[in-house]
């Protein structure tokens, strides 16, 4: 459930709220984010939790022996 409520809001930067305010609060300071910027470094944070939630799934499925 853990892995599931955080996917969208690490890939996209329309993905969480909290997401829209850090980049506010960036653009208030005169830094600003752009979708494919944040996109960079949010894409690969996505895949790396995808791969650790699949590896979590495999090993519940071969050590406990249930789907």
């Amino acid at each position: 459930m853990m892995f599931a409520g955080t996917l969208g809001g690490n890939a996209t930067l329309i993905g969480a709220s909290s997401n829209v305010v850090s980049v506010g609060i960036c653009a208030a300071n005169g830094r600003r984010v752009s979708f494919m910027q944040f996109l960079r470094y949010g894409l690969p944070i996505t895949l790396c939790q995808l791969a650790v939630s699949a590896l979590y799934v495999l090993a519940l499925f071969y050590f406990t022996g249930r789907p």
